[in-house]
């Protein structure tokens, strides 16, 4: 494991346009010969997790890709967002993101045409954005686009009026009985990303699963999240969101102060996770990646089982 620090991309948006360091550790597989393909991993609200993010990262070496888990919140004098979401917002890790896939572009070690970027629920939401065509516009000539895309229980209550993506393959990851960010809204979403030309998306549903089922045992209440479930909007191509219960559009600081009178409640389910949940999700992804050209100890590495689970 490698730590590294780096400035986030800044670009018009009023979320993404303060200046910030962060840090982030590289985890390189150990078998193989580099150059290597990379995922970059987001967190979620709760931040980096051994049993999330840590868990990913091992399973992306194992199977000969590299990993590149960024922390959002340290650098910025946060621990967790899942009680004020507004601490670091998607779009700010849209751009550490971004940055970070520069800084991988110039590491011989790493392929630089095969790095991608995952996330799960908040880092699920930064995960799309950095694939919505509109917003490479924003980015003021930004030359770097990610070669795939994985978003693990991603919100998708606020979604780009116009969907269209850069094509590259995505891959929605949800759980069926999620109340925080509710699969149905993420189905819709690539639904309209398909029907704006990208024929490269993948869904999957996991029945049975709640968020974050990377936590094994128990379901269990996060009594002080922050839940947007309900706050449906669509971002119009000057920034502005447009929300159907009000008729009108708001810039994003009108919108986040609307939302809170509003539309956002509090409390969330999460957990539940199992053994087999977990390892059939992750061989799932995997497989995904594989596809892709990713992952390329893959199938040599399958009959192993995940991590040790």
């Amino acid at each position: 494991m490698e730590s590294v620090a780096f400035d986030t991309l800044t670009f018009d948006h009023p979320t993404a346009c303060r200046p910030a360091r962060v840090t982030a550790t590289l985890h390189l597989p150990t078998g193989g010969t580099p150059p290597f393909p990379c995922m970059v991993i987001l967190t979620s609200s709760a931040g980096v997790q051994r049993h999330r993010e840590h868990h990913y990262a091992q399973a992306l070496n194992g199977s000969g890709t590299a990993a590149l888990i960024i922390d959002s919140f340290t650098g910025r004098g946060v621990r967790r967002t899942v009680a004020d979401q507004t601490l670091v917002s998607a779009a700010q890790m849209e751009g550490d993101a971004l940055a970070a896939l520069a800084l991988l572009r110039s590491d011989a070690r790493i392929d630089s045409g095969r790095i991608g970027v995952m996330g799960v629920s908040k880092g699920g939401g930064a995960t799309l954005n950095t694939a919505i065509a509109v917003r490479q516009r924003w980015r003021d000539g930004f030359a770097h686009l990610f070669d795939l895309h994985v978003a693990i229980c991603p919100g998708a209550t606020t979604q780009h009026r116009d969907p269209a993506t850069h094509g590259r393959p995505i891959y929605f990851m949800l759980a069926g009985r999620d109340d925080y960010t509710p699969a149905p809204l993420a189905i819709e979403y690539a639904e309209r990303m398909r029907a704006a030309g990208n024929r490269r998306i993948k869904v999957k549903v996991y029945s049975s699963a709640h968020h974050g089922w990377e936590s094994l045992g128990d379901v269990f209440d996060i009594k002080d999240a922050e839940n947007w479930s309900c706050c449906r909007n669509f971002v119009e191509n000057d920034g502005r969101h447009f929300v159907p219960a009000a008729g009108r559009s708001f810039s994003e600081p009108e919108y986040q102060a609307w939302a809170r009178l509003h539309c956002v409640t509090l409390g969330a389910r999460a957990g539940g996770g199992t053994v087999a949940l977990k390892q059939r999700a992750t061989a799932d992804l995997l497989a995904f990646l594989a596809t892709e050209g990713f992952a390329p100890q893959w199938t040599a590495s399958r009959s192993a089982g995940i991590n040790g689970l």
